[in-house]
Formats: structure tokens, sequence, C-alpha cells
């Protein structure tokens, strides 16, 4: 047997160097400047993957910048015991952009569908053209936006049973907010504007009782809510939340709501639910802090 098969990781790169990215190829980088363009392609390496391999698992810290040159790619979660396929990559197409721009651990997992040739891009060289190239920080976030939204769809109790053509309407027109650790999401006392689901990251919830006390009452993480609770007949915040770690909201004011409702009758009144049952158990816990 020859020394060629000593490899066995799957993963082969190749001698020489990949073929450069372009605008042509990849509509993400198309009308980029030829500078911004070029430190991305002397970032780059090509690999060459068999099938069946764990690319990228879920959790995994941010790697790289991934470009699909031909095969095809699954971008797939575990969701309830089971592993659901999110959705399929073929050539053209672009992964890794959460960790990329959130630099944080991995929500989902890739796996190589049939052979592939991957161009991997470092992430040193992305978040240089991305801090000075606003159109491609554009191209990324907003893919990177509506591709969260369809992985809460099928992950969140409410939305599971979302169809196909409303999950997707919905993920172009419900608004997203990005938070940064540290910052105030709203404060107890405000007048309500909506309520907010929480796509990734930790929140805390706090609450001022009648002693002049702030008392934190929980963190609330992944899939959850805040903003369900009001007082004073509606007209009132009843608790603060705070971002804990940098955060993506899904926001869900009437705007929200209203279309939800229309392309979705059964999760709309699905969501009803899980928000009611949700602001039970805040209540509960308000009055056990009133102090």
């Amino acid at each position: 047997m020859g020394d060629e098969f000593l490899d066995l990781s799957g993963v082969h790169p190749p001698s020489g160097k990949g073929p450069l990215l372009d605008g042509t190829r990849f509509s993400v980088l198309e009308g980029i400047s030829p500078i911004h363009l070029r430190i991305l392609n002397e970032a780059s390496n090509v690999m060459y993957v068999s099938k069946d391999v764990e690319l990228l698992h879920e959790g995994d810290a941010p790697h790289d910048l991934y470009f699909v040159d031909s095969g095809k790619i699954i971008i797939a979660k575990q969701s309830t015991g089971k592993l659901k396929v999110l959705r399929s990559l073929g050539q053209g197409d672009v992964y890794g952009e959460f960790g990329v721009l959130r630099r944080k651990s991995r929500y989902a997992s890739v796996f190589s569908a049939e052979p592939s040739r991957i161009i991997r891009v470092d992430i040193t060289a992305v978040h240089q053209v991305l801090e000075v190239d606003a159109t491609f920080r554009k191209r990324i976030t907003d893919m990177m936006n509506q591709r969260m939204i369809n992985t809460f769809f099928s992950s969140h109790v409410a939305f599971q049973d979302l169809s196909a053509a409303a999950a997707e309407k919905l993920a172009q027109i419900l608004p997203l907010r990005y938070i940064e650790r540290g910052e105030r999401i709203f404060s107890q006392g405000e007048a309500p504007t909506g309520m907010f689901l929480i796509m990734s990251g930790e929140v805390e919830v706090r609450f001022l009782n009648k002693s002049k006390a702030e008392v934190l009452l929980e963190i609330r993480r992944d899939n959850d809510i805040v903003g369900e609770v009001v007082q004073k007949n509606g007209t009132e915040l009843a608790y603060s939340a705070i971002a804990s770690s940098d955060i993506d909201l899904l926001v869900l004011d009437k705007k929200a709501m209203d279309a939800l409702q229309i392309q979705d009758a059964k999760t709309f009144a699905k969501l009803e639910q899980y928000i009611n049952k949700r602001s039970q158990m805040t209540v509960k816990r308000l009055r056990e802090n009133l102090g």
C-alpha cells in the first residue's frame, strides 16, 4: 500500500493553491473591491471533503468562513433528541457566518452530503474585510439573520408546525434586534412596545421590589421570551431585562403579531398559549419577590 492513504481524516487539503474566490461563482462577493477580494483570496485554502464528514459541530467555537465550490452540504440541529436537517447548501453558498459575525459557538452542525470542494477563508481576514466593506457585511448579516430565524422556527415549540411557505415569508418580514452585552433591553415601568423572543444569548430578568432592592429573578436563554408581563392595566413593564451576553432577539411587536396571525393562525394561537403560560410563571416569581 502506498503512503497516499495515510491521512484518514476525511478532509484532504490539496497540494496547490485552490481557485480564487470571485463574484461570479459567489453572489455574496459580487461587486466588492478588488483589494478586499484579494485579502480573502490570500487567506483561503481549498478542502476536498469526502461524503458524510461532520465539518462543524453544534456548540463548536467559531472557526472560519466557508464557500461551497462544489458538492452538497447540509446544516442540521439537534431537536427533541433528533437531528433535524435545516437546509441544504450547494455551489455558490456560504456557511460559518454566525461564528464569524457573533464570535460565539455554533448553533447547528454542518455535514457533507456528498464529496465536496470547500474554500475555507481565515476568520482574521474575513473580519478585516467586514470592518471596512459595508456591502459585504450587510450581505453576510442578512444571510445570517434569515437562517437564524428559520433555525429558530424549527426548534421553538410554538413554531415547529409552521408551514414552509409561512416560515419563508415571516423570515423576510419579522424584525430582528442585536443587543450587546450589558445593554438594557427595557426597564421596569416603561411603556411596553412588544415582546422579544431570545434567539441566541442570555438575558437577566431583574425586579425592583417594594423595598427598593433589585432582585435577579432569572437568567433566560435561547427560545425564551422577555417583556411578556405588564402591570397597571398594561401601561408599564413589570420588570427590567438586561443582556448578560451579546444577544439576538426576534421582535414581537403588534405589526409582527398581526403578520404571524395572517400567515398562520394555528401557529399564532400556539404562540399565544406559550406566552400566557410563560406569563403565569413570571407573575408567580414576581409575587414571591415583592419584598
